[in-house]
């Protein structure tokens, strides 16, 4: 049987696990907000954003990450939120 599944290195383990927690964590105190889902919608689209650019961090290394692989994988979802928030306040 041929095996298409994707096999990516182990490292990326424990940062995944700990960027969805606090994915998770932001995105349900966002969807518990009072604001008619403006804070939701950011947060979604963060999170979006992240998993796209960890999608194509994977692929490129998916044996052997980087440091910077392993803390973009780890810390980017803060950037992005802070980017996504801001362009949501000036539009």
């Amino acid at each position: 049987m041929n095996n298409f599944g994707a096999v990516i290195s182990p490292t990326y383990d424990h940062v995944i696990r700990k960027s969805l927690t606090a994915q998770v964590v932001v995105g349900v105190l966002a969807a518990l907000m009072l604001d008619g889902g403006t804070t939701a919608r950011v947060v979604g689209v963060a999170v979006l954003a992240f998993w796209l650019c960890a999608t194509m961090v994977i692929m490129r290394r998916p044996d052997e990450p980087t440091k910077i692989d392993l803390t973009i994988m780890r810390w980017g979802f803060w950037p992005e939120l802070i980017v996504v928030a801001l362009r949501q306040a000036l539009a």
